[in-house]
């Protein structure tokens, strides 16, 4: 049966906000307040996130947030796609567990890479592991999204109060024009969700009440930082 979801084509925004807006809507998912939703969005200046957990040395000139899911340091710009999936746990069609979901979820990556023509493969369960807390994009893990050897597609996952958040990266330098460009990626990743998780998306914003709670968390962490 389909099943729908909000589909949010995000503008830039300021990276702890970024994360923010991800915390947000996994909370309203969480409460049953806001539906399922795959947000894909900028920045408005480089960074790097690193994970929940993750210890992480700031250098010079370099602004680091942490996002409110695990894995290692992500590092975020003009190239790539970035986006988010937010969902109640076994009931969008998306397998139960970290391990299948990231397999299932990245497969809909490979699939749109591979219409346009790239030769992107997951990385086998034989493969070595990442070194703990590392530089995600140069410690593949399996089911990972791999081109010619190197790893082009990473994400990282949250679970609470019944409700998931996958962030995800696509590692590519994306121009604005071209057979791959930002725009085709990007549709060609949605049309791979639809039809592989048999979804159908509405086209909407982040709401309201999202924005605000968002708001909310930036302040909280800001304090956090400075106390």
């Amino acid at each position: 049966m389909e099943k729908a979801w909000r589909l949010i084509i995000d503008g830039a925004r300021e990276p702890a906000m970024n994360m923010a807006v991800d915390e947000a809507m996994m909370a309203k998912v969480a409460d049953g307040s806001s539906m399922p939703a795959l947000r894909i969005y900028r920045w408005l200046s480089p960074c790097v996130s690193v994970g929940k957990y993750q210890r992480y040395e700031t250098a010079a000139g370099t602004e680091v947030i942490r996002r409110p899911t695990g894995g290692g340091s992500v590092p975020h710009g003009a190239s790539g796609m970035t986006y988010s999936l937010v969902y109640r746990e076994g009931s969008q069609g998306i397998a139960k567990g970290a391990a299948a979901s990231y397999r299932q979820i990245h497969g809909c990556v490979a699939g749109a890479l591979r219409s346009l023509g790239l030769d992107a493969l997951l990385m086998g369960t034989e493969s070595a592991q990442a070194k703990p807390f590392g530089e995600c994009f140069s410690s593949p893990v399996p089911s990972d999204v791999m081109v010619g050897g190197r790893k082009v597609a990473g994400a990282a996952q949250r679970r609470k109060n019944g409700a998931v958040l996958h962030q995800g990266e696509i590692s590519l330098d994306l121009d604005v024009s071209g057979k791959w460009s930002y725009n085709n990626v990007q549709t060609a990743f949605i049309n791979c969700l639809s039809e592989q998780l048999d979804l159908r998306f509405l086209e909407t914003r982040v709401s309201e009440e999202e924005e605000n709670l968002a708001r909310e968390l930036v302040m909280v962490r800001n304090e956090e930082v400075t106390k």
